[in-house]
């Protein structure tokens, strides 16, 4: 499967390209406060040319700095998660999405829809959307339509790290035995989520532990243990940014990392021996979809919008580049191959969809102490 790093980095350019010319001053627009991995220029050409709205992408990498963006500026919809759509909502900045004016929701992946893949899958821990995005008992108002998503785990070269049948735990991130060589995401929440996790795994954190969710004291305990573990010279990197972590691996600097799924793709595809483990432990999954901003004046268009993410196009757009569409509408737009790899596990590590998501056990969560968490990770960062 060919993944090309413009895909995933290069969409900052669209804020230049549809900007409606001076002949098409009345022409109906749409402000989108978006990230570089969905404000991609084949979505927003598509999107304008079978609607004639023109989209005005802002991009920022940070979902709290769109968030923050419908404050200040304006903006229609918004590219955000689960997390960060309860706290929009609490700060009254998105609206009540109708689910009856979305002609594909009946096709939500149950895993988003319910919560769980399968009655007798695990119900994520979390800021899991089938607990999170309704805002009415009878499920007919959410406060985000989800549009893509994807379960993280852990990247290796396995050169240096064996893992059998290709699964490995979150506690192997902290195994000495690669002292030097791991990773670890650089953004305090996050990165604490997935040092809680293999805490957890080695059993340095009690078995009651949420690890979407830490009391002040089991911050205290992560922190300490992660300045410990820098102390001991664990770490070769925090990573923050997906390129980042790509040369870390691609040049053996590093040998595993909490990474995503795209990057040990690109790693792989330089020749350098690196898998992506099915974790044992379960899946970090997370989710990524459109909110409206309550200040809106084109609620129409907005709809236009969210129609256009599970109507298929957008959904193998991102299908290509290693995510999930959160609707089964894709097949028009893509070859059968891609499919099979893709849905199917076809030669990808962790096997078909619906394996991966019975085996989610975390979503990412913003934490409700996040202002504690950050001034913790920052003593973390300055140790």
């Amino acid at each position: 499967m060919t993944i090309q790093r413009r895909h995933l980095l290069g969409a900052a350019a669209a804020t230049g390209l549809f900007a409606p010319s001076l002949g098409r001053a009345q022409a109906r627009v749409i402000n989108l406060a978006g990230a570089s991995f969905d404000m991609r220029e084949p979505i927003l050409r598509e999107f304008a040319r079978r609607t004639s709205i023109t989209p005005r992408p802002w991009v920022n990498p940070s979902t709290q700095a769109r968030v923050d963006r419908m404050r200040t500026a304006p903006v229609d919809c918004v590219t955000i998660d689960a997390p960060f759509a309860a706290f929009a909502q609490g700060e009254k900045l998105i609206q009540p999405i109708d689910t009856s004016r979305i002609a594909n929701w009946s096709k939500l992946h149950p895993l988003l829809r319910e919560g769980r893949a399968t009655p007798g899958s695990p119900l994520g821990l979390g800021a899991n959307p089938g607990r999170m995005m309704y805002m009415d008992e009878g499920r007919s108002q959410v406060s985000f339509m989800p549009c893509f998503f994807q379960m993280d785990s852990i990247g290796y070269n396995t050169k240096h790290v064996q893992a059998e049948n290709n699964e490995l735990s979150w506690g192997e991130l902290f195994n000495p035995k690669y002292r030097g060589k791991v990773a670890l995401f650089g953004i305090d929440w996050l990165g604490m989520l997935d040092a809680a996790l293999g805490m957890k795994a080695l059993g340095l954190l009690p078995a009651s532990t949420d690890p979407t969710g830490l009391t002040e004291k089991e911050v205290d305990t992560v922190v300490a243990f992660l300045k410990e573990k820098k102390k001991e010279g664990h770490f070769r990197a925090l990573w923050r940014a997906y390129g980042e972590l790509v040369n870390l691996m691609a040049s053996e600097e590093v040998w595993i990392a909490d990474a995503w799924w795209p990057v040990v793709v690109e790693v792989a595809g330089k020749g350098i021996p690196v898998r992506y483990a099915v974790a044992k432990e379960g899946y970090r999954a997370w989710c990524v979809g459109q909110s409206i901003a309550a200040s809106t004046r084109n609620l129409d268009v907005c709809y236009e919008w969210l129609n256009f993410w599970l109507e298929g196009f957008a959904g193998a757009r991102q299908s290509e580049i290693g995510y999930f569409s959160t609707v089964e509408t894709y097949g028009n737009y893509l070859p059968a191959n891609l499919v099979a790899e893709v849905y199917g596990g076809v030669g990808r590590d962790g096997g078909s969809l619906e394996q991966r998501a019975a085996k989610v056990y975390v979503w990412n969560t913003r934490p409700k102490n996040l202002d504690y968490y950050t001034e913790k990770w920052n003593e973390f960062l300055a140790a």
